[in-house]
């Protein structure tokens, strides 16, 4: 092996970066010359260095890991945390595999294709689909744990994460990939051929992948097999309230729910285990086709004597994307009155029926994706040695979806000739009218029971039930132009001072098609307006690097950079964020690095022009078990049974709305850099990083929880007339019944009309500590790679508004500020790995690690507020004897570790965002090149 060549790139690239440190360091030592570093637009010198923490990994990294997207693969490195979209998620979640660096979510974290940007995610700009990036045709990865919008503009608050794709790649190679849990389910593949060619005055690649993923339903695994619920020291299972046959309600607040026992056909109150399991149609692991091309260009056109080079290069991506996610059948979630006369009412007095329709199977929601990206550019060298690139973008995102098994609220309501109650001023029924006014003429009023199950026919499921098929498409359009240089040759030590300063022309577009019958209101809980909304943005740069001093006897080297970035929205005006680094060496072993930098998001198209869409939103019912004086007046003045009624809970759904602003501001922020990169001249090839960090975001655009709302609204004195009670609109906001607990609930007693609409109001302030070091050492016959990864995260802290306390999530699992779902904060999460390659074969292990975590707002009646420190191990091995095929395989998660329970959870009864839910997986892999 050649052990001076490593040594030399490994030297220069550890204090660059962390480098992966699966054997493929190796191959990745033999390329770091060629790497230019994320984070600054300056060329560097072959043995320059990062002034800011990035961590490298390379393909061959990425191989071992047997992931075949890179969705597992980035959420699991210590600077990811909290909630991140990907293959468990099953309710919300259009098919989306996302990052969030420092848990700041994925529309603060810029994710690049070759330093260049990508089309955001149909309607959530900033966000981009790691889905659409076929992973075989990546060089490597690099993250930036840096704010950096003086280099790259909105949305670098919390870092970038680039992504490099191969470009020297000649011959040709096909890799097959084959996966399975043990349980015999969850199977993935990945086929991939990649074929390249170099000409006397260019280059040319071209690759095709297909990768798929079966699915695993919730009921397939113990720990999820049913929704379970605590009460009296016991876990049980328990489901939903809306069920079958149907739970049905009193207009009498003091009486509970009740049910037609399907055994005996008497009613009697509806007890827990009346309830629906959901989980047993619920996806516990999403499937997902993919098919992508990708093709990469470059030619040399002229040399210009004595002014230019001029080179031509293109870069072409198609993806096509096909997903599908499936929740429990629908239900008649809005609580349609039936009369006391109708002839299926079973206790002769008006109720309302909350009926799950499991007749017609559960909800499916799909999406066939496309995504274009199309770069057309030419870059060359002037003859003062300048540099000069010049490119255009254009990217597409096409989303057909079709989602099936949604209620047609209208023609549900005649199917059970629901009505409206008409009240008195004292909430008393005085009357009743149908819900849906043609009911009287239509054959189809009335024939429906909802009270016994088995009574939904096919006739009534074509008529009742309708498919939406909603379409998004996003266009990103980009113009740049780049020149980097020095000073004429200017100098204070052995290198340069250099620059480097751009412009950069931006546009993105959204149009929203809605189904023809959701437009029509037809479509029950599915917004019926369709939207668009457009931002350009005109950029300019400029960055400067002036190394000082060096070689001198307290300073080996001391340098400077600073970086600004100007943006004129048309939606928001403009901005100037600035940044300063400072890079100092007492002695060439050890290096300080420190920076500051100032950074901004501009509000995302969703953020300013989505129309209101109905979500239903769990929440803590301040009226449970209330003890505060102030809040039980002001339940009471609702409804003065509303305390004691049995139809409260302590966590129940309210079906409210989500809604853009285009007032919305953009959101700033600072972050501060400091570490140091120690590489010892005594153990060859052994170095050492620690950086702290640190960011503060202000003006973070949010909306108030259903919780804070709520809570909000019941503990104020001036109750009703505050700003939170006037968020809550009341059912009729949301095509639900009014009841008898007051103004702003439906008729189950549950909250309705909550208006999450986007705010500038929420604050974000998180730092924490990085920590780094790789080994590499021949032994034996072989060489040994090390490596280890942890970040101590040692605040997280979020004010939701001025008017909410501030909470600090580190070390804590809760609500995440960002996507509102149950994640954790683990103060501690590691990445080690350890890896052996011989002549003709190898052998590692990765051993991932996420803290300890306590429940961040516990009752005191739960039993499970606390995770101990979750340890997963991977182990894996490759033979290469034979010229040219490479056979590797192994096994994730080796030991089984299943994920922790919780009683405050989102979903599958634990936090999937965060713990691996698939168990042990076997994968293997062969290549073979030409």
């Amino acid at each position: 092996m050649d052990r001076s060549r490593l040594s030399r790139a490994i030297k220069g690239a550890i204090a660059t970066a962390t480098v992966s440190a699966s054997f493929a360091t190796l191959s990745f030592a033999q390329e770091v010359e060629e790497v230019v570093v994320t984070g600054t637009r300056i060329q560097r010198a072959t043995d320059a260095t990062s002034t800011v923490p990035i961590t490298v990994f390379d393909a061959a990294a990425l191989e071992n890991s047997g992931e075949t997207t890179l969705e597992d693969f980035l959420q699991e490195l210590p600077s990811m945390t909290g909630g991140q979209f990907g293959s468990s998620v099953n309710n919300g979640n259009p098919g989306l595999a996302t990052v969030s660096l420092r848990g700041l979510g994925s529309s603060r974290s810029l994710v690049l294709l070759n330093g260049r940007r990508l089309v955001s995610a149909g309607t959530l700009t900033g966000t981009v689909d790691l889905n659409t990036i076929p992973i075989s045709i990546i060089d490597r990865v690099e993250i930036l744990k840096s704010g950096a919008s003086s280099i790259y503009g909105s949305d670098a608050i919390a870092g970038v994460v680039n992504i490099i794709t191969k470009k020297d790649f000649e011959g040709a190679q096909i890799r097959a990939d084959y996966g399975i849990t043990d349980e015999s389910d969850g199977e993935q593949w990945l086929a991939s051929m990649t074929f390249g060619a170099e000409t006397e005055r260019g280059h040319v690649m071209l690759n095709v992948e297909y990768t798929k993923r079966d699915d695993i339903f919730q009921g397939d695994r113990k720990f999820s097999q049913c929704p379970l619920a605590e009460g009296g020291g016991q876990v049980f299972c328990f489901g939903s309230g809306t069920t079958t046959p149907a739970q049905f309600f009193t207009d009498n607040p003091d009486d509970p729910g009740f049910i037609v026992d399907p055994t005996t056909g008497q009613v009697r109150p509806f007890q827990a285990s009346d309830g629906f399991n959901f989980a047993e149609f619920s996806y516990l692991i999403t499937p997902q086709e993919v098919f992508s091309i990708y093709g990469y260009g470059e030619h040399e056109l002229w040399d210009i004597k004595n002014l230019t080079t001029i080179n031509a290069f293109s870069e072409l991506l198609y993806t096509n994307r096909q997903s599908d996610q499936l929740l429990a059948p629908e239900g008649t979630f809005w609580g349609p009155g039936i009369a006391a006369d109708n002839p299926f009412n079973p206790i002769g007095e008006p109720v309302f029926v909350t009926r799950r329709l499991t007749e017609a199977g559960g909800r499916s929601f799909t999406q066939d994706l496309s995504t274009w990206r199309g770069v057309i550019g030419f870059n060359g060298e002037w003859c003062n040695d300048w540099l000069w690139d010049i490119s255009y973008t254009y990217a597409r995102w096409v989303d057909p979806q079709i989602d099936r098994g949604r209620a047609n609220q209208t023609n549900m309501d005649t199917l059970l000739a629901s009505v409206n109650f008409i009240r008195d001023d004292e909430g008393n029924i005085i009357g009743e009218e149908f819900a849906s006014a043609d009911c009287p003429e239509d054959p189809n009023c009335g024939i429906w029971n909802p009270f016994d199950p088995d009574t939904l026919t096919e006739d009534m499921i074509e008529f009742g039930l309708v498919t939406n098929s909603p379409v998004e498409k996003e266009t990103l359009r980009s113009f740049q132009i780049n020149v980097t240089g020095d000073f004429g040759g200017f100098a204070l030590t052995s290198e340069a001072w250099a620059w480097a300063a751009g412009y950069e022309h931006r546009s993105e577009s959204v149009e929203v098609t809605v189904d023809g019958a959701a437009q029509l209101g037809q479509i029950y809980f599915v917004q019926g307006t369709p939207w668009s909304g457009s931002y350009s943005v005109d950029e300019g740069y400029v960055e400067v690097r002036a190394p000082v001093l060096e070689g001198q006897r307290w300073a080996d080297l001391l340098a400077f950079e600073v970086s600004a970035r100007y943006s004129d929205y048309d939606t928001i005006g403009d901005d100037t964020t600035f940044a300063a680094i400072v890079e100092y060496a007492p002695f060439e072993e050890l290096r300080f690095r420190g920076s500051y930098n100032e950074g901004f998001r501009a509000p995302g198209l969703d953020d300013l022009f989505s129309p209101a869409e109905l979500s239903a939103e769990r929440y803590s019912d301040p009226c449970f078990e209330a003890t505060d004086p102030t809040v039980i007046a002001n339940c009471n003045a609702d409804s003065p049974s509303l305390i004691n009624s049995p139809q409260i809970s302590g966590g129940p759904q309210a079906t409210g709305f989500f809604a853009g602003n285009p007032d919305l501001d953009k959101e700033t922020s600072e972050s501060w850099t400091l570490g140091a990169v120690w590489t010892p001249t005594f153990v060859e090839d052994l170095s050492f990083t620690l950086d702290y960090w640190r960011i503060d975001v202000e003006d973070a655009i949010g909306t108030f929880t259903t919780d804070q709302i709520v809570d909000n609204c019941y503990a104020s004195a001036s109750f009703p007339n505050n700003d939170f009670c006037n968020l809550i609109l009341g059912p009729t906001a949301v095509g639900q019944q009014t009841g008898a607990f007051g103004p702003r609930r439906a008729a189950n007693a549950t909250i309705a009309g909550q208006a999450l609409i986007t705010q500038n109001i929420s604050t974000f302030e998180t730092d924490g500590v990085d920590l780094g070091a790789f080994y590499n050492w021949d032994f034996w016959e072989g060489n040994i790679a090390v490596q280890g990864l942890a970040t101590y995260l040692h605040d997280y802290k979020f004010q939701a508004s001025a008017f909410d306390p501030e909470i600090n999530l580190a070390g804590k699992f809760g609500a995440d500020p960002v996507t509102t779902r149950i994640a954790a904060f683990p103060r501690w999460k590691l990445y080690m790995s350890a890896d052996y390659e011989a002549d003709y074969w190898s052998v590692g292990t990765t051993v991932r690690m996420e803290g300890s975590v306590d429940d961040i707002s516990p009752n005191t009646a739960d039993l499970a507020t606390q995770v101990d420190a979750t340890w997963y191990q991977d182990i894996r091995a490759a033979y290469f004897c034979w010229e040219d095929v490479k056979i590797s395989g192994g096994i994730r998660n080796v030991w089984n570790q299943q994920p922790p329970y919780v009683t405050n959870y989102d979903d599958m009864n634990t936090l999937p965002l965060n713990y691996d839910t698939i168990g042990r997986f076997f994968y293997g892999s062969i290549t073979l090149s030409f």
